[in-house]
């Protein structure tokens, strides 16, 4: 089994960065100290539900991204391409793509 809190913690550090935050801008941000962001960014605390909620709005990523663990280059893969999907927001690209994906799965059937 994987480390839940160390699993969360990199994600709240990867996406914070991604972001361009500071922890005392997200902290701030959050109300609570940079001292217990740092605390949840290393997997040392457990943050409520709420806490957790309230950092994927502020990362603007759904929440349970900060829970998602890729175990291999493929899940990797999926993770980067959700990622992407995330961050264009648009319901258009998410619609080409599934299109683009089922054309070339009829080509290579036949």
């Amino acid at each position: 089994m994987f480390d839940i809190l160390k699993v969360c913690g990199q994600n709240i550090r990867q996406y914070r960065k991604k972001k361009n935050l500071t922890m005392r801008q997200l902290s701030q941000r959050l109300g609570i100290t940079g001292a217990y962001l740092g605390y949840l960014e290393r997997g040392q605390r457990n943050a409520s539900l709420l806490t957790l909620a309230k950092i994927a709005e502020i990362l603007e990523i759904p929440p349970y991204t900060l829970l998602r663990d890729p175990k291999d280059e493929f899940e990797k893969a999926i993770d980067g391409l959700l990622d992407l999907l995330i961050d264009l927001n648009d319901i258009k690209y998410i619609t080409f793509l599934k299109e683009v994906l089922d054309a070339y799965l009829k080509l290579k059937d036949t």
